[in-house]
């Protein structure tokens, strides 16, 4: 403990009394572990941004389909009320139709995607209903005309959020039917207004997949998709479930015509790309870590060619190679822990003003501080080694004759 602390206090005079050299070399250390803490920040924040957003555009779910080219089978109500008697804890069960048309108001006519389900396609979006109420199972088995549709379309084609209880006329293929708007959902987050910056508008419309058959003339016997809605956490699971569930149901088994896909092999996919991202930023700010190592490196052979004849003096009064060897890689380390700790400083400052002005969360984990200190150090004695070792092999005859 004793050489240590000598060491230490030798390697701590030797960096104040060279300052303006110290700060230069340190400079490089701090820019990089900065870097690195502003990108891990920046890196975990845009994830748990998007992930946010995209839950608040999509709920979660798993989509079912048969392939007509592998199997004549198709997905029908008995397969849906299946699903829903043999896995009672999902949210709910829905076919999915969606058509293309026009929606006509008190401000006029709009583009609209309409889409055709179940009460359980209440699930398909995250934003909620927050004026009136979604339409029901009673509602959806008499084939009722009523329909949700966004705050933000409810304001484009009444003018007023106070929708509920108007009517809107429907037209898809040439035929035109009058619903009654029953319920209006939230508006949509920024995510999704990003994503449709720029594209013509479609207002978005809920209708019961019955009335659709009976207004637009088409077969709703027969599904083409079937939308399982569950939690995120039981997701995958009541996914599996549901696919060995219409397998046995249609004979599919040993064949690939029943295709089943969910939100969360999506997150998954995100996850991964995400990940390819921030490990790349993280390699370039590596990389001037490194571009600091090497100037770590050539301030400490400035230093030995400095400090020859001090070297020599210590060799001949009984100083050994390990001595002195450790002596200049405390002085690396402690140099580079130095710059380390300054550039989590500026790091941590930097990824709260960049997250804080762009709306991420700022979200520094103990780990990447901890990480960041530690690998300045690594750094150090990496690149001082080769000064060390240049120091320790000195001759003490060679030494004092320079």
């Amino acid at each position: 403990m004793g050489k240590f602390g000598e060491y230490f206090k030798s390697a701590i005079k030797q960096i104040i009394g060279n300052g303006y050299r110290t700060l230069m070399t340190m400079l490089g250390i701090v820019i990089g572990i900065a870097a690195v803490i502003a990108v891990v920040a920046l890196g975990n924040g845009m994830s748990s941004f998007v992930k946010s957003q995209l839950n608040d555009i999509a709920g979660n779910y798993g989509v079912f389909s048969i392939n007509s080219k592998k199997s004549s089978e198709r997905l029908t109500y008995d397969d849906l009320m299946a699903l829903e008697d043999m896995l009672p804890d999902i949210k709910g069960v829905s076919p999915n139709f969606s058509l293309y048309g026009k929606v006509t108001g008190r401000k006029g006519a709009f583009n609209c995607s309409v889409s055709g389900g179940s009460e359980s396609l209440q699930h398909a979006l995250s934003n909620k209903v927050v004026k009136g109420q979604y339409f029901t199972r009673q509602q959806v088995d008499s084939s009722q005309r009523v329909c949700v549709m966004l705050l933000d379309d409810a304001q484009k084609i009444f003018g007023t959020e106070d929708a509920v209880g108007r009517e809107v006329d429907i037209t898809i293929w040439g035929k035109t039917a009058t619903y009654t708007v029953v319920g209006l959902r939230d508006h949509m987050n920024e995510m999704y207004q990003f994503l449709m910056e720029g594209q013509e508008y479609y207002a978005q419309i809920e209708v019961p997949y019955t009335a659709l058959g009976a207004d637009f003339d088409f077969s709703v016997d027969e599904f083409d998709q079937l939308v399982l809605f569950d939690d995120q956490s039981t997701l995958s699971e009541s996914v599996d479930k549901a696919k060995e569930i219409l397998t046995n149901r249609h004979n599919l088994r040993g064949t690939s015509a029943l295709s089943a896909y969910s939100m969360a092999d999506f997150s998954e996919q995100l996850n991964q790309i995400l990940g390819y991202a921030q490990s790349f930023l993280l390699l370039v700010s590596v990389i001037s870590l490194v571009v600091g190592g090497i100037g770590v490196m050539n301030i400490m052979l400035v230093s030995v060619t400095e400090r020859t004849r001090e070297i020599g003096i210590r060799k001949s009064i009984g100083a050994s190679t390990g001595a002195i060897m450790t002596q200049f890689l405390a002085e690396a380390a402690i140099l580079t822990l130095l710059g380390g700790i300054v550039g989590i400083i500026l790091g941590i400052i930097a990824a709260t003003i960049i997250c804080s002005t762009i709306g991420f969360d700022v979200i520094i984990t103990p780990t990447s501080v901890i990480g960041a200190a530690i690998f300045s150090v690594l750094i150090g004695l990496f690149f001082g080694i080769y000064p060390a070792r240049k120091a320790a092999k000195m001759k003490p005859i060679d030494a004092l004759r320079l």
